[in-house]
């Protein structure tokens, strides 16, 4: 349910973000965003911001690079310049990278069922973000490639951002992402906030507040804790699920039907959640059972097992 709440905050930024950006620009967009969550996180967290280890500063300015900065500045960019139907198609990559690097690095291992799963759900996920209206002019080139990047760097922030969840609380983590966030965007983007606010009509400051408590503050907290409990690509492939909360959105609040299409499209998208769900639990027990360590790349010292014994020294 977790995810699905995920999915579900971020399937509401294509609309509300491309409203918004007839008002202030991607950039000045994205530094609302980060500095708005950063002072919301500031305050949640508060004195538990000190609770954080000098070693792990650089590992949270590359996160902040590639899971707040790069991730959104190059989604917005390329929202900008390319369709919402494009974006819908070019998301369904991020399981698909998430698999790779996470094979690549060997932060997890190849199976049928993952690999099935992946498979399956991005048929349905084409299927429902209607592949053939995929606009391939040179009006939109530019911001496909802005989104496959912004895809490309969310997938790596996945995978290695999840090891270093053994030792932070996912609050705290992410509050100091969106904090080193704000604080690089800040300079380039907020002029632009405070101009496009100025003469904006209450309806754009609604969707503001919106982008900044939805989609930034709620979808990435309980992204970030989903992230610590399970792999990464049992993570990403919920992402499959955005078009699928885009078309439940329209069918209730825009009366637009809900067609055989959508019905088998749904069907492939949930059958390949299971499958990689599966493989998820199968991997969890083996764990559990201490047949199989899932945190390969972390050190013994700062495995789930050996952190109990080091807090109680």
């Amino acid at each position: 349910m977790t995810l699905l709440a995920v999915q579900t905050l971020f399937g509401t930024l294509p609309l509300t973000g491309q409203t918004l950006m007839r008002h202030i620009p991607p950039v000045g967009t994205a530094t609302l965003r980060s500095v708005g969550a950063a002072l919301v996180f500031a305050m949640i967290c508060g004195r538990r911001l000190a609770a954080i280890r000098l070693r792990d500063l650089p590992w949270l300015v590359l996160f902040t690079c590639l899971g707040i900065v790069g991730n959104q500045v190059l989604f917005l960019e390329g929202l900008s310049r390319s369709t919402q139907i494009n974006a819908a198609v070019l998301i369904t990559t991020i399981p698909v990278f998430t698999v790779g690097f996470a094979l690549a690095l060997r932060r997890e291992t190849a199976s049928a069922l993952k690999l099935g799963g992946i498979a399956v759900g991005l048929a349905g996920a084409l299927l429902l973000a209607r592949i053939e209206s995929f606009d391939l002019s040179d009006r939109t080139a530019l911001g496909n490639l802005f989104i496959i990047a912004n895809c490309s760097l969310w997938s790596l922030y996945l995978v290695l951002a999840r090891p270093l969840l053994v030792r932070i609380p996912p609050l705290v983590m992410i509050s100091w992402m969106f904090l080193l966030g704000g604080a690089a965007l800040a300079p380039f983007g907020l002029p632009a906030v405070v101009e496009g606010l100025a003469g904006a009509p209450a309806a754009t400051w609604g969707v503001a507040a919106w982008i900044v408590a939805g989609p930034t503050v709620l979808a990435y907290l309980l992204n970030v804790q989903a992230l610590g409990a399970a792999e990464s690509s049992q993570v990403a492939i919920f992402t499959y699920l955005q078009p699928l909360v885009a078309g439940v959105l329209a069918w209730a609040f825009a009366g637009e039907g809900l067609d055989l299409r959508t019905a088998l499209a749904a069907v492939l998208i949930f059958a390949g959640v299971a499958l990689v769900q599966l493989r998820g639990r199968q991997v969890a027990q083996r764990v559990d059972t201490g047949t199989e360590i899932d945190f390969a790349s972390v050190p013994p010292a700062e495995h789930p097992r050996s952190r109990g014994q080091e807090d109680d020294q």
